[in-house]
């Protein structure tokens, strides 16, 4: 936890101008969904780049590496990497950041939430910025 909240307060320091989202558009909630459903497939095939590629340039820096990033999804956020089923909720502004929550169904059957924080970089594509993976009490059917 104090790994993450020192993770959380660099990636807000570092955040800059990005942050501050007034509104999405049609065309951001589909490109939101894109690239987390992007980093959960690069994930599912263990391609460690391509998921590496969809977090914000500050995130990648304090990752380091494609290599980094997999081991730490492993280790932190398996039911993310090894996912049975997942269920998009539209993006959403909460306090000015846009949000990304996804439903996911890990492999032995229990049922998480991620939540993604998400940045639009200058050449307006959304990033991943962070997760956070909530445990419900919920289990798939």
């Amino acid at each position: 936890m104090k790994r993450w909240l020192a993770a959380a307060s660099v990636a807000l320091a570092l955040a800059g101008p990005a942050w501050g989202v007034d509104s999405l558009t049609y065309a951001d909630a589909i490109a939101i969904r894109g690239a987390v459903q992007l980093q959960l497939d690069a994930l599912e095939h263990d391609d460690a780049d391509r998921a590496f590629n969809q977090a914000t340039p500050e995130r990648r820096m304090i990752i380091g590496s494609p290599d980094n990033f997999l081991r730490m999804i492993k280790d932190q956020y398996n039911p993310i990497y090894r996912h049975r089923a997942v269920v998009f909720q539209a993006p959403e502004i909460i306090d000015g950041d846009a949000i990304q929550t996804v439903r996911i169904t890990d492999g032995e059957g229990s049922v998480w939430v991620a939540v993604f924080w998400m940045q639009q970089d200058e050449d307006k594509s959304w990033k991943i910025d962070g997760c956070e993976l909530l445990q419900t009490t919920s289990v798939a059917i």
